[in-house]
C-alpha cells in the first residue's frame, strides 16, 4: 500500500535536530533499500530460510562499518552511533536480521575497545564490509541475567585458552563466523569479589571441539537461528583475548549499554510496521456503514500508539547521540530498552486490535512483532533488570531535583509550607543536648507527621556534630522517647519521636490544627 495513505509523513522516519546531513541521508537509502525487499522478506519468514542476504548487502554497503573508524574501512565520522541505530531501525522492518546487526555491532565496539592492535586489524576491516560477522555468547543453560556466575571454563595453558562449557540462547548461531565468548578463568573467591574471574575471548566458527548442541522453537524468530553451543576441549590463542585475564566483566559492561540502545532501535522499526498496518486496516475495514477509523476509541488507540512510537524514538536517539558525544549513557540507555519493549507490546497488542480477527492471523506480519516484542522483552537484558539499573542510576542522574524539602509551619497559616531545601551541609562540631534532638524530632512530627527524620536532614537543622547525635538519639531510644532505623553497618539513618516523646516534647496544643471552616460544636 501506498504509504502517504497509511501513516503520511510520520512513517517516513523523522529526523533529529542533531542528525548530519550524512545520517539523514543514510535514512533515506536504508527506506529505499528496505522498501524494495520486503517481499523478500516475507517470503524468507514464510520458507524459514535464513535471510542473511540482507546483511550481507548491508556489508556491502558499508553500513556495518557504521561505528567502525575510517582506518579500519568503517564509516565512524559519517554515520557513528546514531547511524548504527537508523540502519537497525530500518533494518528490522525485514524481520528478525536485524538482531544478528546488533550482536555484530556490539562485537565491533568490544574489538574497538579492547581488542589488541592484531585483533583490530583482523576483524574490523572484514566486518566493516560484512564479511565477518559475530555473535555474542554469555548466556548458559544455568545462568542468565546473573553473568558473573557463568560455569563455562577458559584454563590458561601456556599460549592458549581451553574452553569447556556450554552456552545457549546464542542469536545467529551457524552463520556467524565468530563468536564474542565469556569464559570463568578463575574460582579464587577474592577475584570473584572484585569480577576479576572472568575473561573475553573470540572463538572462531570451525575451531575443533565447537558444536552445535542445539537449534531452539522460539515463540519468534521465525526465520534466525537462536540455540545451544557446546565446547568440548576447544583451544584458542591467547592472542584472541580481549583485554588481559580478568578483563571480561570490564569488557561485557563495555558494550552493554550500546547493545541496549541498539535494542531499542531494533523496537522502533517494529512499532512503526504495527502502527502502519493498523492505520491501513481500520481506513479500509467498514463496519457499521463507515471505516473503522472513524471510531472515536479506535482513534484514541492510535493516538496513544502514535505517542509511545514518538516518545520511544525520542529516547533511543537522545542515547544514541550521547554515545556520539563519546558518552557511555547507561542511565539514559536502559530507559530506552525498558520504554521501548514495554511500550513495544503495548503498540503491538493495539495493533491487533484494531485489526481485529485479520490481526491474528499469520498473513499479516502485526503477530509477529508481538512474538518478537516478548523475546526483547527478555533479551538482551529483561525489563526487570532494566528497572534496577534506572533506579540506581536515576537516582544520582536526578540529585539535583530531588532535594528534600526543608518544611516549617507557617506561623500565620498554622499549616506545613516549604521554605527551601536540604543541601547536604557538613556535620558541624559542636555537641546537641537530648532535649534538642527531641524538639527537631517533635518538629518533624508536626510538618511530617508520618515519616522519619534523616540523620542528615538533623545536622543540618542542628549543626551538630555526628557523634554528638549519635549519642544523643541512643539516649533518647534507650528512654522510649526515640526509634532509630539503622543502615548495614549499625549507624543511625533515620530516626523518629514515639507517641512518648511526642507528648514530652511538646504540649498537645502546639500540634493541633483545626481548619476555620470545621465548626466547633463539633470538636472535643
Amino acid at each position: 500500500m501506498p504509504r502517504e495513505e497509511c501513516c503520511g509523513e510520520m512513517m517516513e522516519g523523522e529526523t533529529f535536530p542533531w542528525w548530519s546531513e550524512s545520517q539523514i541521508r543514510l535514512q533515506e537509502e536504508l527506506r529505499e533499500f528496505v522498501d524494495e525487499r520486503i517481499e523478500r522478506a516475507e517470503k524468507l519468514i514464510w520458507q524459514r530460510k535464513y535471510p542473511l542476504e540482507f546483511l550481507k548487502e548491508a556489508g556491502r554497503r558499508g553500513w556495518l562499518g557504521a561505528i567502525i573508524p575510517e582506518e579500519y574501512g568503517g564509516k565512524l565520522s559519517e554515520y557513528g552511533y546514531t547511524g548504527s541505530c537508523i540502519i537497525i531501525e530500518q533494518l528490522a522492518r525485514l524481520g528478525q536480521i536485524s538482531m544478528q546487526y546488533v550482536v555484530t555491532m556490539c562485537d565491533a565496539r568490544l574489538i574497538m575497545k579492547f581488542g589488541s592492535d592484531e585483533l583490530k586489524r583482523e576483524f574490523l576491516p572484514k566486518m566493516a564490509k560484512g564479511e565477518y560477522l559475530g555473535s555474542l555468547t554469555v548466556t548458559e543453560p544455568f545462568v542468565g541475567n546473573d553473568a558473573a556466575a557463568i560455569e563455562t571454563v577458559g584454563r590458561i595453558e601456556g599460549d592458549e585458552i581451553v574452553i569447556d562449557g556450554k552456552k545457549r540462547f546464542i542469536t545467529s548461531l551457524g552463520v556467524s563466523d565468530f563468536y564474542m565468548l565469556l569464559v570463568r578463568t578463575s574460582d579464587d573467591p577474592d577475584l570473584i569479589k572484585k569480577h576479576r574471574h572472568l575473561s573475553m575471548v573470540i572463538v572462531k566458527a570451525g575451531t575443533p571441539g565447537f558444536t552445535i548442541e542445539r537449534i531452539n522453537e522460539l515463540i519468534g524468530f521465525d526465520n534466525i537461528y537462536n540455540g545451544y553451543l557446546d565446547f568440548n576441549g576447544v583451544r584458542v590463542p591467547r592472542s584472541q583475548m580481549l583485554g588481559d585475564v580478568g578483563d571480561g566483566w570490564k569488557v561485557l559492561m563495555g558494550m552493554a549499554n550500546y547493545e541496549r540502545t541498539l535494542a531499542s532501535a531494533n523496537q522502533l522499526g517494529w512499532m512503526a510496521e504495527a502502527l502502519r498496518y493498523a492505520v491501513f486496516h481500520t481506513k479500509r475495514r467498514v463496519q457499521f456503514g463507515s471505516p473503522t477509523i472513524d471510531l472515536p476509541t479506535n482513534q484514541f488507540k492510535l493516538s496513544e500508539m502514535i505517542v509511545r512510537y514518538k516518545a520511544a524514538r525520542l529516547l533511543t536517539y537522545h542515547a544514541a547521540h550521547l554515545f556520539d558525544l563519546g558518552e557511555d549513557p547507561a542511565f539514559d540507555a536502559a530507559i530506552a530498552k525498558y520504554f521501548n519493549t514495554e511500550e513495544g507490546i503495548n503498540v503491538f497488542l493495539e495493533a491487533i486490535q484494531l485489526m481485529g480477527g485479520d490481526g491474528l492471523t499469520r498473513f499479516y506480519p502485526v503477530e509477529s512483532y508481538l512474538r518478537n516484542g516478548k523475546i526483547t522483552q527478555l533479551a538482551p537484558t529483561t525489563s526487570e533488570i532494566m528497572k534496577v539499573v534506572i533506579y540506581r542510576f536515576g537516582l544520582k542522574a536526578l540529585e539535583p531535583i530531588l532535594e528534600a524539602p526543608r518544611r516549617r509551619i507557617d506561623d500565620e497559616l498554622g499549616v506545613p509550607v516549604t521554605v527551601g531545601f536540604y543541601r547536604g551541609k557538613e556535620p558541624g562540631d559542636r555537641e546537641i543536648s537530648e532535649k534538642e534532638v527531641l524538639d527537631l524530632l517533635a518538629e518533624n512530627y508536626r510538618v511530617n507527621p508520618g515519616i522519619h527524620m534523616a540523620i542528615e536532614d538533623m545536622i543540618e537543622e542542628s549543626g551538630a556534630s555526628l557523634e554528638s547525635l549519635s549519642r544523643a538519639l541512643e539516649a533518647l531510644e534507650d528512654k522510649g522517647l526515640a526509634i532509630t532505623y539503622r543502615g548495614r553497618k549499625g549507624n543511625i539513618k533515620l530516626a523518629r519521636a514515639t507517641f512518648k516523646g511526642i507528648r514530652e516534647a511538646k504540649p498537645i496544643e502546639e500540634y493541633r490544627y483545626i481548619p476555620d471552616w470545621v465548626d466547633e460544636k463539633d470538636l472535643f
